[in-house]
């Protein structure tokens, strides 16, 4: 609602492809929630699989995804 009016309705699944920015600012409004956002939109899209192992991801002995920053 904003200013009495109904902007944006829909279910969990649908808000993550949400184009309403006052909705997305609310909702979304840490990094940490914007980049949650932004791999589940990957995931739904099918850009990455949506089901990976986070233990082995996690795993100290497996290759870093990012490259540590060169100082």
């Amino acid at each position: 609602m904003y200013q009495g009016l109904k902007e944006w309705e829909g279910n969990n699944k649908e808000i993550i492809f949400s184009k309403n920015q006052r909705l997305n600012d609310f909702i979304f409004a840490s990094e940490f929630l914007r980049d949650a956002k932004d791999m589940r939109m990957l995931e739904e899209t099918g850009k990455i699989p949506n089901e990976r192992d986070m233990e082995e991801i996690t795993d100290k002995s497996a290759p870093p995804l990012i490259p540590p920053e060169q100082t």
